[in-house]
């Protein structure tokens, strides 16, 4: 006989079940059970071609990584040398949790028509699911998946869901989370005074949001805050959210179609089973139903986050809303916490708020889970490197949580390792065997409550991962950073080594990683990273591979003025670069540019190209306050694409000893301005679109054509290399499109491969990865 085991995503995904079925079509004696967090299989058939007609079975979210086939005997496992008589699935045991867990998924159609059926006994069910949806990340306490360590362990099923459960013809056979209305978990509908309200749960809920209400609704991962789109400026002002852009849940993919370009990359992310928000081009013009929504949900950008309904839950809002006569085609649905907080999982959380109601389960949530954001790649088929993303999308992630967590990653050491990412956008890393996975998106841990959502998320990884012990704790370079501090503390518990892996080093591995690459250049762009000079860089030429990393070239350094200050005034920083460079600018203040001119030599100097995209959008549209992160920079993106003859040979200039000149290029752009204006340079330019565009597009492109030269002359080449040499773009300005297809554009013109991330984000979310990678080759 022979002993199977299978490592990947194979349980809670009706693995089990189509063993099983498959055993019985080869006539297969022998059992399958979970082991710890894999499967085993024993079978007196010869395994290939049981694990043929397995694959034949298997639902859409199971995924095989690993089959290990040994030869062995029924007296080994304690079964009389004739073996069993029949295929069993037999008991869970408590084995090592080496393998992956299941991801959350979309309701799948069958089971959406089942809720939808008036004459189903699921009719209107919320929880309705079977092997193939539902949540499974956020419902997990402890391994094997089982019931009873699940948060479905509170509600026994019911005789006739126990009957579906044991069925091999059903659908649902060993479906350890399936219920129906009378097993499950419900809604309820509270008033603002967390009073229950008489009456359906959802037609009281639809009825508030049809009033111009707050609802916050109760999902798989946590709590979201709903509201009709058309009330966006009343919501922004109770949020305290003047311009932070909002994702907005339409009832249909054809709604999605009619107010953003949808092509086939874009419809694949929107429709796959992970539905996350996707950021859309807006249409222009847009209807005129869905203009003022459009701008109010993302103002100033061009883009605006777009996703379809993924749980029952969502369905039944907009069915509600429907049967009181409403047409609304989409819902503002946003992660509800008050700001700074994790995303919260019960009404303790989200009271604070003051609500108008709350539509809330029993249920409780294993794992908070927010929803995951992905922006398409523009760029053709076939043009890039990059690594194979769950479900095939060809997207960026800018946020990687619901439905694309977790999402292991071959790792290129077999270490134990812990790495806590960096101050903003964190998600951690754990290490084993060859293996990484990440966690869900955690937030900024300076925030009290968020650092002690990402220790319980740490805690929880190691348990469900088999982490008993750890080799190492990756971290950043930064000493200030909290999770720094953080990195300290393991280290010494631990008592491991404590690997602090600089920023740009991390970004740039964590792209290996994503491509599967073992060496390239790197264009790393983003806000701000803390270099090994000890000051902040964030344009960087870099020869890497994951046991070192070489500085080949930068932006040439210029001011912050005030240092943070200026991040969140990006005016301070376009005056400084037009003073600079030999003329003036008239601010709106004249004790604010006394005292700007005064510290004109004594300020903090950055080589960021995101500081760089600020000042321009200080310049040509005015921004000269950042109401959240990343905001100047994400406004010019509406500008810079909007380009038709980006004017990059003006901009010419020469490169020397690896320094990407600024200061010269801001003089050219400063007096085109002036030349076509007359007078004294303002924020905010009163200028020709088209115009602005190509001289702001120039400029960018000059400086990505400059950065990328210089990672291809100074890539690591292997001997006897023949080919394209790779280079890279990560950071967190690798989310801006217009700068991807200058990078893109600049390779090609150079003969050098574009390598390009698509599991891993580009951005911070993406830092701890290449965290790992690093201190484990390091080790």
């Amino acid at each position: 006989m022979w002993l199977t085991e299978v490592r990947g995503v194979v349980q809670g995904v009706g693995f089990r079940p189509s063993v099983k079925r498959a055993a019985d079509l080869v006539h297969a004696r022998g059992f399958v059970r979970n082991d710890g967090s894999h499967v085993t299989i024993a079978t007196d058939k010869d395994p290939t071609g049981l694990m043929e007609a397995v694959k034949a079975q298997l639902g859409p979210i199971a995924r095989l990584d690993k089959v290990i086939v040994r030869e062995a005997t029924w007296g080994e496992l304690g079964i009389p040398d004739a073996g069993p008589s029949g295929f069993l699935i037999e008991p869970s045991v408590q084995g090592e949790n080496d393998s992956s867990l299941p991801m959350d998924t979309a309701i799948c159609d069958r089971c959406l028509s089942e809720m939808m059926d008036s004459s189903d006994r699921r009719y209107r069910h919320p929880f309705t699911n079977c092997t193939d949806c539902g949540a499974r990340f956020t419902v997990i306490e402890d391994l094997p998946f089982d019931r009873e360590r699940t948060t479905m362990r509170h509600f026994p099923p019911c005789p006739l869901c126990s009957e579906e459960y044991s069925d091999l013809s059903k659908r649902r056979f060993h479906a350890q989370t399936l219920s129906c209305p009378k097993d499950g978990p419900r809604y309820r509908f509270l008033d603002r005074d967390l009073v229950e309200a008489a009456g359906e749960p959802f037609r009281m809920a639809s009825e508030k949001l049809l009033l111009g209400g707050i609802v916050a609704v109760k999902g798989w991962g946590g709590m979201h805050l709903v509201c009709d789109p058309g009330r966006l400026r009343r919501f922004r002002e109770w949020y305290r959210r003047p311009f932070k852009p909002f994702a907005l849940m339409a009832r249909d993919l054809s709604t999605v179609e009619d107010v953003a370009h949808v092509g086939d990359v874009e419809r694949a992310a929107l429709l796959s089973p992970a539905r996350p928000i996707v950021l859309l081009r807006k249409r222009d013009p847009s209807p005129e139903w869905a203009a003022e929504v459009l701008e109010q949900a993302s103002p100033g950008l061009d883009s605006v986050g777009l996703y379809l309904p993924y749980a029952g839950v969502h369905h039944l809002l907009f069915e509600a809303l429907k049967d009181a006569g409403s047409d609304l085609p989409w819902l503002l649905m946003t992660s509800g916490n008050p700001p700074g907080d994790p995303m919260a999982l019960e009404l303790e959380g989200i009271v604070p708020l003051r609500a108008d109601g709350y539509l809330v389960h029993n249920r409780p949530i294993a794992a908070r889970c927010d929803d995951s954001v992905l922006v398409p790649c523009p760029l053709p088929e076939g043009t890039y490197i990059s690594g194979k993303a769950p479900f095939g999308l060809r997207t960026f992630p800018i946020r990687r949580s619901r439905g694309l967590v977790p999402d292991p990653l071959p790792m290129p050491h077999d270490k134990r390792v812990v790495s806590l990412g960096a101050e903003r956008n964190v998600a951690l890393t754990v290490t084993r065997d060859g293996t990484s996975f990440t966690s869900q998106y955690i937030g900024n841990p300076s925030k009290p409550l968020v650092l002690d959502f990402a220790r319980e998320t740490a805690s929880r990884m190691m348990d469900l991962f088999g982490i008993k012990g750890i080799d190492a704790v990756g971290a950043d370079l930064h000493p200030r950073y909290v999770t720094s501090r953080w990195a300290s503390e393991l280290s010494e518990t631990h008592g491991v080594p404590l690997i602090r892996v600089q920023h740009h080093h991390a970004h740039s591995a964590s792209l290996l990683v994503d491509s599967g690459l073992e060496e390239m250049g790197a264009v790393v762009v983003d806000g701000v990273g803390f270099g090994d000079d000890g000051t902040p860089w964030g344009a960087e030429a870099l020869s890497v591979d994951l046991d070192s990393c070489r500085r080949i070239g930068h932006l040439e350094p210029f001011g912050l003025p005030g240092g943070d200050a200026a991040v969140y005034h990006p005016e301070r920083i376009a005056f400084w670069l037009t003073k600079a460079s030999g003329h003036e600018m008239d601010i709106g203040s004249p004790e604010a540019e006394k005292v700007l001119t005064a510290m004109m030599g004594r300020v903090e100097m950055t080589t960021s190209l995101g500081r760089l995209l600020d000042a321009l959008s200080a310049l040509f549209l005015g921004v000269t306050w950042r109401s959240y992160d990343g905001e100047p920079a994400m406004r010019l993106e509406r500008l810079l694409a909007s380009t038709k003859m980006p004017d990059r040979e003006l901009f010419t200039a020469e490169v020397r000893s690896g320094t990407v000149p600024v200061l010269s290029r801001w003089k050219t752009l400063v007096e085109e301005v002036e030349a076509l204006l007359g007078g004294t340079l303002r924020p905010g330019v009163q200028m020709a679109p088209g115009r602005a565009a190509d001289l702001c597009m120039g400029l960018v492109e000059a400086v990505i054509d400059d950065l990328v030269v210089l990672a291809g002359d100074g890539a690591p080449v292997a001997p006897g290399h023949r080919g394209s040499i790779p280079v890279g773009l990560s950071g967190g300005v690798a989310y801006d499109l217009p700068v991807v297809r200058a990078f893109h554009g600049a390779c090609i013109r150079h003969g050098l491969t574009p390598v390009l991330h698509s599991r891993v984000p580009p951005g911070d979310g993406g830092i701890s990865v290449g965290q790992a990678a690093v201190a484990g080759r390091r080790l």
